[in-house]
């Protein structure tokens, strides 16, 4: 009697067991029903998904392609004006880069390189963060020329004191690579820079150009400015407001420099003419003149 229910319950487990073997098998290779199709949710369309208005480029772009450039203003543009814009930005040195609204933008926001890292290719993004560096060192500083070196030294003390454009030829050498260069037109030394090596209070080729057509140097990045005409306050690409007569920066508040003559000054001040920036060229003359 007890066998008998034991086989029993014995085939009732085998029973159970294929039954369930073969409810898995199933499930696995049927096709989902008509009601499971149903359940998935499709992509959505071009036309589905929002769009914004471009101020740069003037056109309608997917919000995917939106792209807020600071924390600090409330701007967004697509993500191929932001690029151009710092691209070009950074090809001229004109850093810091602002909003591309930078004349309309009230919250005058600066975009930050991290902040766009992910967009940019990474030369673009390494030249945009050595460009910001230059400009928090300020003018006393000076590049290695040679193509295979290229680093960046801070001066100091009497080679930082021979920077200004009028001032005597300083032979300083490349703290990285230890090859000579000039301190005025950051070009490797040669003997146009002066005999017995030391300079000697010559001036270099660019020095003497300079000084026959009355050119400048920006106080803050250094780049050589050639005034086409106007007055004496010139704008450079960098931002800096300075005299082109003694190089000092102007005071935005009194409109004033160091400059010991005051007639020019007057003379606009007279016309109406305080707040015109002068027309200018920037020149490119060897390695970052």
């Amino acid at each position: 009697m007890a066998s008998a229910a034991a086989a029993a319950a014995a085939a009732q487990e085998l029973d159970r067991e294929q039954y369930l073997q073969e409810l898995i098998r199933g499930s696995m290779l049927d096709p989902p029903s008509s009601s499971s199709r149903a359940g998935r949710v499709r992509p959505l369309t071009d036309d589905e998904i929002g769009r914004f208005y471009c101020e740069v480029c003037m056109e309608w772009k997917l919000v995917f392609d939106r792209f807020r450039v600071t924390d600090g203003c409330p701007h967004a543009f697509c993500v191929a004006c932001v690029v151009g814009h710092i691209e070009a930005r950074v090809a001229e040195g004109n850093v810091p880069v602002p909003c591309l609204l930078a004349g309309g933008c009230s919250g005058g926001g600066v975009m930050h390189p991290e902040r766009c890292k992910k967009l940019l290719d990474i030369d673009v993004f390494d030249r945009w963060c050595v460009a910001l560096c230059e400009r928090a060192v300020g003018p006393a500083r000076a590049r290695c020329p040679y193509r295979d070196c290229g680093e960046m030294a801070v001066l100091e003390g009497e080679a930082a004191a021979a920077l200004p454009l009028r001032a005597a030829v300083s032979k300083a050498s490349c703290p990285t690579c230890s090859r000579a260069f000039c301190l005025q037109c950051e070009e490797p030394w040669d003997d146009r820079h002066g005999s017995g090596g030391d300079g000697g209070g010559a001036r270099c080729a660019l020095t003497q150009l300079a000084k026959g057509r009355e050119w400048r140097r920006c106080p803050s990045c250094r780049a050589m400015i050639d005034k086409i005409d106007g007055c004496k306050r010139m704008t450079c690409r960098c931002g800096i407001v300075f005299c082109y007569d003694c190089g000092s920066s102007f005071n935005p508040r009194k409109y004033s420099c160091k400059c010991t003559s005051r007639k020019s000054s007057q003379s606009e001040e007279e016309d109406g003419f305080i707040d015109l920036t002068c027309s200018g060229r920037q020149l490119n003359l060897g390695s970052h003149c």
